[in-house]
């Protein structure tokens, strides 16, 4: 009897099983116009997997593998799920094809030493003001040191912040030049990957005014377009600054032009603080509204003439000036990544109104996502990116489904409760944006704004309904000299905006500091609602079910490494997990010491009970009690270094090397010295596996040293091409 039952059970199971796969099957069958959105998120994932590789890959390697996914794919299509496996295949393989052609196409012969003293003579492309520094791209000709055939690639420097360049002006000038720096330990940002594929292959700063102008915007070939932008830019600002007194102007010229340098620090951490950061950085909120605002007023004014109205397609009309707008936008504010990506993003609305296509839905995100990806896909890795299409995709996603049917059913109600409406609204957008960018924000930021939803139920409406209107008719007025008035009238909604930052930054528990977000589980985690997006299904359980469940063992099983050295050679880190005490390197940078703060998860206000300062060298810091008392030493150089491997479990010199089997026979368990520090880079170090039993150590170039904008002990991996 008993195994009778157990049989009966057993095929009980196995008949549900086959029943739920059988619905699977059936749902992706029968869904094929949910391929596409599933096939971008690979594509996505391919492009990212590329820069996560182990070993670079060559373009023909990834070519073949193209070809193979492709094939398998056209062989199974008559089996809709077998097709539909093989296409997220390929689109990954692809993916990772595009960004092997990036990387390739990415600039050659970039420096690898630091030239100290050089004379530069090139074109001005690029002007961004930085307060009292002003950040210059140029378009080298001839760089002092260096043959012209090594130069292919542009140069950054920093030059004062009142010296007087112009967009294609050739200019001399006396300059230190560095090659691109590398993520300063495993795990920190690597800003020279976006430097790379931005085709700027040297930074530096000019040595105070000593520059000459050659020629004034002759020399550089699409200088018409270049000049007049930058001298309207310049104008607008001039403008800004007759009218609209600090700190107001300085969030004026972000919102219009996007120069950020006049915004003090204390209201952009503010901004940070509150959740409002956004605000500054023009995407695809500021190109929505004022889009948005375009298109209203252009429609509105041409369905009020009845005889334009009844013959021709206003909204057409309005969609080809809202989109004019848009690129008018993207140049006024610099063209940012972020900006760029935004406008395609709003191109590829209006154009779907242009040909009677729905004009929001998850398709044309997609597509928006597909082609910023094509252009540009490194910027799969960034904040920004994430960010965007994250907070996009969950609200097209809620707006075209349960949220249009709650709007639908309160459209014909009157005025006063269709503002509850649309409050209840904001409301709810915010609670899904916060909640869906909360995992990207914690992972590359280590904190979380919880009041910035609050801060956004007043921010977003004063930007839609006051300043972007305003913003619209400041650009409009200008050419007409009537500026003055609209600023004025937009300068009370900018000091609203300020305030609310500032009063919601001073709620010090609305602000989460999180630590050790791996990367892992934070990928899987969006990768999981990603999916659910878009299916909302049984598949949708199918995956992201396990996903979620991959996150949390690998969040679980996470460790953040808690020493940290530097690859300059100057900086190094040890955390205390018991103490939840960080000490750090005497004489640290502010920016280092902040990334490393939020590492950790330390809030600023806490610096002075938290953060230690070694002022001796050598330094000797005790971390963990008992069996887990670590001792480490960290030495500019070593006199005795016998004496340090016998007295401490870490011996770390940042200047000179160790006789590594001599100290090991004393005692140290890991030693790390100048000769790891200026080949491999920087290190990250857990000390919990040393009670493990395992003592090795990541460095900079085992994770990320075979990219070609990675320069490492004065080498850089060479080109494929």
């Amino acid at each position: 009897m008993d195994i009778r039952r157990n049989t009966f059970t057993r095929s009980i199971k196995k008949q549900r099983l086959a029943g739920f796969f059988s619905q699977v099957i059936f749902v992706v069958t029968s869904q094929r116009n949910k391929w596409f959105l599933s096939s971008v998120i690979f594509f996505g994932l391919g492009c990212a997997l590329y820069f996560l590789l182990p070993a670079r890959i060559s373009v023909a390697e990834i070519s073949v593998a193209v070809i193979l996914s492709v094939c398998a794919f056209w062989m199974v299509r008559s089996k809709a799920w077998l097709a539909f496996l093989m296409q997220l295949m390929a689109s990954i393989t692809v993916g990772c094809l595009i960004s092997a052609l990036h990387t390739e196409l990415g600039p050659e012969n970039i420096p690898t030493r630091t030239l100290y003293s050089t004379e530069i003579i090139g074109t001005v492309i690029g002007i961004e003001p930085r307060g009292s520094r002003m950040r210059v791209t140029l378009d080298p000709i001839n760089i002092q040191g260096l043959s012209n055939d090594q130069i292919g690639w542009n140069v950054r420097l920093s030059f004062l912040g009142d010296s007087a360049l112009s967009i294609g002006d050739e200019v001399r000038v006396k300059a230190r030049l560095f090659p691109l720096r590398p993520p300063s330990v495993p795990g920190d940002p690597d800003f020279a990957r976006n430097l790379y594929f931005s085709q700027i292959g040297a930074t530096g700063f000019a040595f105070g005014r000593q520059f000459e102008v050659l020629s004034e915007k002759d020399s550089y070939e699409n200088n018409g377009i270049g000049s007049v932008v930058e001298h309207l830019r310049q104008k607008i600002s001039d403008v800004i600054n007759r009218y609209v007194t600090a700190p107001e102007a300085g969030i004026a010229k972000a919102l219009i032009i996007g120069e950020r340098g006049d915004v003090t620090a204390e209201i952009a951490e503010d901004l940070r603080k509150s959740g409002l950061a956004h605000l500054l950085a023009i995407s695809g909120l500021h190109m929505g509204l004022l889009c948005g605002t375009v298109f209203f007023l252009v429609r509105l004014g041409l369905a009020a003439i009845p005889g334009i109205a009844l013959r021709y397609p206003v909204k057409k009309w309005a969609a080809l000036a809202a989109a004019g707008a848009g690129f008018i936008y993207l140049g006024l504010s610099g063209a940012t990544v972020p900006t760029q990506r935004a406008f395609v993003m709003l191109l590829v609305v209006w154009i779907a109104l242009l040909l009677d296509r729905r004009a929001i839905s998850l398709r044309l995100v997609g597509v928006a996502a597909l082609v910023v990806l094509v252009l540009r896909p490194d910027a799969v890795l960034g904040a920004s990116f994430q960010l965007s299409f994250a907070a996009v995709g969950a609200l097209v996603a809620f707006y075209d489904g349960p949220g249009r049917r709650w709007l639908d059913r309160h459209g014909g109600r009157p005025w006063h409760e269709r503002l509850v409406v649309y409050m209840a609204g904001l409301l709810i957008t915010s609670v899904i944006v916060t909640v869906v960018t909360a995992p990207i924000i914690g992972f590359h930021f280590g904190r979380i704004s919880v009041l910035g939803i609050v801060a956004n139920l007043v921010a977003i409406p004063i930007m839609a309904f006051w300043v972007m209107p305003l913003i619209v008719l400041t650009l409009a007025s200008m050419p007409f000299g009537l500026a003055g008035g609209v600023l004025a009238l937009m300068a009370p909604g900018l000091t609203v905006l300020i305030k609310t930052a500032s009063l919601v930054a001073a709620q010090e528990w609305g602000l989460w500091y999180v630590a050790g977000l791996g990367d892992v589980a934070t990928a899987c985690l969006l990768l999981a609602i990603a999916w659910a997006v878009i299916w909302r299904d049984q598949i949708a359980l199918v995956v992201s079910g396990p996903l979620l469940i991959i996150a949390i063992i690998a969040q679980v099983t996470h460790q953040t490494p808690d020493v940290l050295v530097s690859g300059d050679q100057e900086s190094w880190a040890v955390y205390d997990r018991e103490q939840e005490i960080l000490h750090l390197a005497d004489g640290l940078g502010d920016f280092q010491k902040s990334l490393w703060m939020s590492r950790f998860g330390i809030r600023p206000e806490d610096e002075a009970a938290r953060i230690r300062h070694c002022k001796n060298d050598p330094c000797l810091v005790v971390t963990g009690t008992g069996d887990k008392e670590t001792r480490t030493i960290v030495a500019t150089s070593l006199a005795n270094p016998f004496y340090a491997c016998r007295n401490a479990d870490l011996v770390i010199t940042l200047k000179n090397d160790l006789p590594i089997r001599n100290c090991r026979q004393a005692g140290a368990r890991v030693m790390i010295d100048d000769d790891v520090l200026w080949w491999q880079g920087g290190v990250a170090l857990d000390t919990a596996k040393l009670d493990q039993g395992r003592s090795s150590f990541e460095t900079v170039r085992a994770i990320s040293g075979h990219w070609p904008w990675i320069v490492i002990g004065g080498k850089a991996a060479p080109s494929q091409r």
